[in-house]
């Protein structure tokens, strides 16, 4: 998007907390960009700036050398060494020195989202993926309010959804939007692809891969020559490295890391600036139903990056009731909307266990509940011990293939949301 706001760039130089550094400057209504310090003075130039925050860890200065490149830009700078204690300092230096007016807001985001969307696209058309999750609904109701019928949502079934969520999805979009919904189900071509395959990079390129193979089978009957997507700003951030090395990518979002060179499609990301908690805020003043906007987020590559190693058709169910089952009880304690997150992971290991009262040898089921704002850091949520009992009694007696149920007591950072 083409920011007429106020730009302040924060240069990260390693800071721990950068994105929960620009998270809390963005909560005083001023727009913040976060690019690596490997950035060029040019690239930052195009967003037109009004002034420079350098963060660094303490103990871990700015390099001085790496400093010189941005001098001719001639910008009010502050360097901080530990940004997420410095907030308050770095909004004065925002308002005094870079005379931020405070006008980062949603209401004035939708205005120019929308006209940058008509200006983008004009009189083409649009073709979108739609899981059902905040991100990509919101980005369906922007497309749809900007351009209308020129926007088909595609939905594609990969067989790595939640239980039974197909059927939901296409029952709420049904209900409560008025645009083109073409429903694609793609199970078998996905998992055959994924048979086999363990590392967790390699699963979420094959599966960002098929998506962009079935939007360009979608879009040859719609003649869209655009691909909307559902990118947000922790997706972009997680997958820069800071060095310029691959290796320091925290992981490749689908979004991201998984587009083939040869695009065909022009893509719209009208939320690819926004943190996750802003793209809420956004969805509420599109009028969203609640259904969908207060819907625990889900990843775009799905159950495929909460199944641990090579996808099997039968331990996918075994996942997928498992999860279906963490949810259920949630729900009927009356804490689903008390957690950000809470759901199964499948892990490829056997234990010996008793079941049923004989000896067991079956898989593992690994239970997350975690409390977070925008994604960039997560809180363990420390849900009742006789909930998550009642969950694995539940898990272990109707999931054949389970026997033993475990809880992920790590928080963001060091572990990262999902487990791949």
């Amino acid at each position: 998007m083409k920011q007429t706001l106020e730009t302040v760039v924060l240069l990260n130089f390693g800071c721990s907390d950068i994105q929960k550094f620009a998270r809390a400057i963005r909560d005083r209504h001023i727009y913040t960009m976060v690019m690596p310090y490997t950035v060029t003075a040019d690239r930052v130039r195009q967003e037109n700036p009004c002034g420079l925050i350098v963060c660094a860890d303490a103990g871990t200065p700015a390099r001085p050398e790496a400093m010189e490149k941005f001098a001719a830009l001639n910008l009010p700078t502050l360097t901080l060494d530990n940004g997420a204690a410095d907030v308050e300092k770095a909004v004065e230096f925002c308002f005094n020195e870079c005379k931020c007016s405070g006008s980062w807001k949603m209401e004035n985001f939708i205005e120019e989202a929308i006209a940058d969307i008509r200006a983008q696209v004009g009189s083409g058309k649009v073709v979108l993926g739609l899981s059902g999750g905040v991100d990509s609904s919101v980005v369906a109701a922007l497309l749809h309010k900007a351009i209308g019928d020129q926007l088909t949502c595609v939905f594609v079934n990969h067989g790595l959804l939640r239980k039974n969520e197909a059927e939901m999805v296409q029952k709420i979009f049904a209900r409560n939007f008025k645009m083109n919904l073409c429903y694609i189900d793609a199970s078998d071509r996905f998992l055959d692809k994924l048979k086999g395959v363990a590392d967790p990079e390699q699963k979420r390129k094959i599966i960002g891969k098929e998506f962009i193979e079935v939007f360009a089978e979608a879009a040859s009957k719609t003649g869209a020559e655009f691909l909307g997507q559902g990118t947000i700003y922790p997706d972009i951030l997680e997958s820069i490295p800071l060095d310029g090395d691959p290796k320091g990518v925290i992981k490749s979002h689908h979004n991201v890391g998984g587009l083939p060179e040869n695009l065909k499609f022009k893509l719209v990301e009208p939320v690819e600036r926004l943190f996750k908690d802003e793209v809420r805020a956004v969805g509420k003043l599109l009028g969203l139903p609640s259904e969908l906007l207060d819907r625990h987020p889900f990843p775009g590559p799905s159950l495929g990056v909460r199944h641990i190693g090579p996808i099997e058709r039968d331990t996918l169910k075994i996942l997928q009731e498992a999860d279906a089952i963490v949810t259920e009880e949630l729900i009927k304690a009356d804490w689903y909307h008390k957690t950000w997150q809470t759901f199964a992971i499948f892990l490829p290991i056997k234990t010996v266990g008793i079941k049923n009262g004989q000896r067991s040898y079956d898989y593992v089921i690994a239970i997350r509940s975690i409390n977070s704002v925008d994604a960039v850091t997560a809180e363990v949520v420390q849900l009742p011990w006789s909930l998550l009992d009642i969950m694995m009694k539940r898990i272990i007696s109707e999931v054949d293939g389970v026997n033993r149920v475990v809880y992920d007591i790590t928080q963001k950072p060091p572990g990262t949301i999902e487990w791949e």
